[in-house]
């Protein structure tokens, strides 16, 4: 509670000031420029003074209302990568692009290629980043001639509190467009994420080790996951996810976990009224390791042409070494709820659960599911997970269990059904 009252205080009072006046101090990058001929291309330097003019709170007296940095939309800067570290002087920060700003177009101009993001904020508190301008990495340029695991995120939160993400548009990241690590109460909404739909492993947002955050009203268009949830050794809950449009891409993704066989926790997950259009996958929950995946709730999710709608690989390994058995991350607590649209494959739900850990308290209620292709009949695929579910149209046989009560309906009526009650055969 209390960090939702700081959030809220700093939403008023950044709105309060976002015309400049009652005391603001406006920061401009051109008041940094030394080279007034504009001869110098990079503007590096220029954003570390102006970050440091934010940070400590550089002219400033008691009672004034703080700082901003606006970049107007007009202004376009190049700009080497970049920490942003607090903490900070300054009891919030604000920053406002309107602009653009973008990165060295080759990887071989940028000054360290083992960086791990492009534009990093580390270890700051009540930070409002808003506006209508671009951030673009070039991402393109590192896609065919880096490794994966060389390749940098074009925008990283580490260890951050109270942070306010809003606006803006990312094209082409070289990785992860967004990622937010450790942080605790983050808001990240009216974003635009774009990335070629066979860009490689450009994930949208990437959140992990994080608490109490919130991806609303965006619209993510990339490569891989759209949004990807993982828990790492302190865990990952109360996330949520409102109204993003996926697609394409590889879906909504919690995990993947148990990674490398640590200890992986991700709980208190809401997807609500959200969609997936020629998405890999709508609804998942993939994992490979230990620890567990619990209490979370899909809902009011729609599906275009989407290959699984939904799915749980407790068997994901994403081409390492492979699952070892009976070290599955525990699977329970799920619910899918209004679920309908279009399945682009035979197999509408696949519940792939191990043998030894099992799925747990599925439940699906109001799951309506036709396929793309006309006149083609939809099927599920699962092993040993507990599932309840009522008002589904596809038929659900979890190898262990039995169901006790089944009734189907045609799909064509208004009315269907099918129940299933978790016993042990």
């Amino acid at each position: 509670m209390k960090c939702l009252k700081t959030l809220f205080s700093m939403i008023i009072v950044v709105s309060c000031h976002l015309e400049y006046g009652d005391g603001r101090r406006i920061l401009r990058i051109k008041d940094f420029i030394t080279d007034t001929n504009h001869k110098n291309v990079d503007y590096s330097q220029v954003f570390q003074k102006a970050w440091k003019g934010l940070c400590e709170g550089e002219g400033e007296g008691e009672g004034t209302g703080g700082s901003s940095l606006v970049i107007n939309e007009n202004e376009k800067y190049t700009i080497q990568p970049q920490l942003f570290e607090g903490p900070c002087v300054s009891s919030y920060i604000h920053i406002q692009i309107d602009g653009k700003i973008e990165a060295p177009k080759r990887p071989k101009q940028w000054g360290n290629k083992r960086t791990e993001s492009w534009l990093m904020f580390k270890n700051v508190e009540s930070l409002f980043i808003n506006g209508s301008g671009v951030l673009d990495p070039h991402g393109e340029t590192w896609w065919r001639s880096v490794r994966h695991s060389k390749r940098p995120r074009t925008l990283s939160f580490k260890q951050c509190t109270d942070i306010i993400y809003n606006g803006l548009t990312q094209y082409n990241s070289p990785k992860n467009h967004i990622s937010v690590y450790g942080c605790t109460n983050a808001t990240l909404s009216n974003l635009t994420l774009l990335a070629p739909e066979k860009s490689p492993n450009t994930d949208g947002i990437g959140i992990s080790l994080s608490h109490n955050i919130r991806i609303l009203d965006s619209s993510i268009q990339t490569g891989d996951d759209c949004i990807a949830i993982t828990g790492g050794r302190g865990g990952s809950s109360d996330i949520n996810i409102t109204r993003v449009a996926c697609g394409p891409g590889h879906g909504i993704s919690i995990g993947s976990l148990g990674k490398g066989d640590i200890d992986d926790t991700v709980e208190k997950v809401i997807v609500r009224s959200c969609s997936f259009w020629g998405t890999q996958n709508g609804a998942r929950i993939k994992t490979g390791g230990k620890r567990l995946a619990k209490n979370m709730l899909f809902e009011n999710i729609t599906v275009t042409n989407t290959k699984y709608p939904i799915i749980i690989d407790q068997h994901y390994s994403n081409g390492g070494t492979g699952h070892v058995k009976g070290n599955a991350v525990k699977v329970s607590d799920v619910t899918f709820r209004y679920i309908e649209g279009t399945s682009a494959s035979k197999i509408a739900i696949k519940l792939d659960c191990d043998e030894n850990q099992e799925c747990h308290d599925i439940v699906m209620e109001h799951i309506k599911l036709t396929s793309a292709k006309p006149g083609k009949k939809l099927s599920a695929y699962c092993k040993f997970a507990g599932v309840k579910a009522s008002f589904v149209n596809i038929h659900i046989n979890c190898g262990l269990y039995i169901s006790s009560t089944f009734a189907v309906v045609s799909s064509s009526s208004k009315n269907y059904l099918a129940t299933y009650t978790k016993d042990i055969f």
